[in-house]
């Protein structure tokens, strides 16, 4: 039986998972039968009607546009963005398997990268949200995809497949601004491993992948900088600054001493009242009487609470430090699956999906986590003992993927395993092949 399994696995590989990507979400479908709405959508559905008539004048600049021009292409319709979005969920699905395949040689361990990342239930559940989740996963797998695909950390590859990567990252900001990281990331990576080649387009072939992300940086920016006078890709930047600040705010100048004494005020009702979770919201909570007291509008005070929490950041490194840990950590070893539980058609239904979650998944998504952490140090231990050989995709994976939890650390606290999300199918596809690796060398050795 296992053996007919595995054969028809080799065969059917894509049909397969196509069959089960599929069933899997109409399973979801059936049983959830709803949108999830956060505190969020509402600023990506505001956005998407500005696109809608084609202007961005007066816009207040909270989101870039990258999930509200999707929301747009629907005419608003939030059924059909969502139907999108497992569309996309399901050639995400095919992208892993594709690029585990080609990376590994071994349609058998792809396979099972692909069921295992597919199979996660905040995996489907975020294509059901009007969140960028979905999105960030898609783009940020697109371009390892693309990369490992046209061999672009080769020197002989053509320039026009570094222009196409450069549109793919492009919109990877557009959906979420922190990943401008990424073609810098692959840029710097690309010019170091090749630097010996030819340097003139060695350089050249480097700059177009950043090239293109950068002006696209640059022109929302200054969108904003005319609409709120603030070059910014989202006005948010302050009140994410604040959350890292949060524990040490109290420690604000004199002159600042009425957002200061407000803010306070309200993190230490929180802390007092409310569940833990609800401590790196603080900003939140003080908003509308920080609002109502300091006579200041929304994206003044998101800006006035960005310079405050800046002018603590560096009067305070140690404290500063002490809490991008605490986000760094948060970013590996805590959860969160974004779902209304009460919208499912049945309770025996909704019993069966948060124990799932609950009391298997979570725990399996940590344990991922550890793993890859573990391998990931071995790697890099490995890569700078050979004094940096290999220089392959794998490191760049690694290198892009801790920056990633380092800078969302820096900048935000609260939510940070929403920031883990997007580079997931990567991370079980390093974890899968770094386990079967030791499984064969183990045989091996069993053997031998």
């Amino acid at each position: 039986m296992l053996k007919k399994g595995s054969q028809y696995i080799n065969k059917y590989p894509i049909a397969i998972l196509l069959v089960y990507g599929i069933l899997l979400r109409l399973l979801v479908f059936v049983c959830y039968h709803d949108v999830t709405l956060y505190p969020d959508s509402e600023d990506y559905t505001n956005l998407a009607q500005y696109l809608l008539h084609f202007s961005l004048e007066n816009y207040t600049g909270e989101r870039t546009p990258g999930l509200p021009l999707l929301i747009a292409l629907t005419g608003g319709n939030l059924y059909a963005t969502v139907a999108i979005q497992t569309g996309i969920g399901l050639l995400g699905m095919y992208l892993i398997f594709d690029f585990s395949k080609t990376k590994t040689g071994e349609k058998q361990t792809a396979f099972w990268i692909a069921v295992i990342t597919t199979s996660f239930l905040h995996l489907v559940f975020y294509e059901f949200a009007i969140l960028t989740e979905t999105l960030t996963l898609f783009f940020l797998l697109l371009s390892f995809w693309y990369i490992q695909k046209f061999k672009l950390l080769e020197p002989k590859t053509a320039l026009k497949h570094y222009v196409v990567l450069s549109i793919i990252l492009s919109y990877l900001y557009l959906v979420r601004p922190m990943f401008i990281y990424v073609p810098i990331g692959f840029s710097l990576f690309y010019l170091v491993k090749n630097f010996n080649f030819d340097i003139r387009k060695t350089f050249i072939k480097s700059l177009s992948m950043s090239l293109l992300p950068l002006v696209t940086f640059y022109a929302w920016c200054s969108v904003n900088e005319k609409n709120i006078g603030q070059f910014t890709s989202s006005y948010y930047l302050g009140i994410n600054l604040a959350q890292v600040a949060t524990p040490f705010f109290d420690k604000a100048p004199e002159e600042h001493r009425l957002i200061r004494d407000i803010f306070v005020k309200h993190r230490d009702y929180v802390e007092q009242n409310l569940p833990k979770k609800e401590y790196a919201m603080t900003a939140w909570y003080a908003h509308d009487e920080l609002i109502e007291k300091t006579g200041l509008s929304r994206q003044e005070l998101m800006y006035k609470l960005g310079e405050i929490s800046k002018g603590l950041i560096t009067s305070h490194p140690d404290l500063y430090a002490k809490q991008v840990l605490i986000s760094f950590k948060d970013f590996w070893f805590t959860t969160s699956i974004l779902w209304n539980a009460n919208k499912f058609q049945n309770i025996y239904v909704r019993k069966a999906f948060i124990g799932l979650w609950n009391y298997v998944q979570r725990f399996l998504l940590i344990l991922i986590h550890t793993l890859f952490l573990v391998f990931a140090i071995k790697k890099l231990f490995l890569f700078l003992k050979s004094k940096g050989k290999p220089f392959d995709l794998d490191i760049l994976l690694v290198a892009i993927i801790l920056c990633g939890a380092l800078a969302q650390a820096l900048v935000v606290y609260g939510s940070n395993s929403r920031f883990s999300f997007p580079y997931f199918p990567l991370i079980v596809y390093f974890v899968v092949v770094n386990v079967t690796t030791l499984k064969n060398n183990y045989a091996k050795r069993t053997l031998s």
